[in-house]
């Protein structure tokens, strides 16, 4: 399986045309966690200055 798909050009060159769709849920699943935590310490922060107050 690539990451990257590469292509020759005419003049020889290599050239990036492209990514694999394969690895698409890694962003979707880093967005996901980071998300969730800023949740989890929003809701704990709440509860800390509700007990302070």
């Amino acid at each position: 399986m690539e990451f990257l798909r590469y292509q020759k050009s005419v003049w020889g060159e290599k050239l990036l045309i492209g990514v694999s769709w394969d690895f698409l849920w890694v962003p979707f699943a880093a967005a996901a966690c980071v998300i969730a935590v800023h949740l989890m310490l929003r809701t704990r922060q709440r509860r800390v200055r509700r007990i302070n107050h």
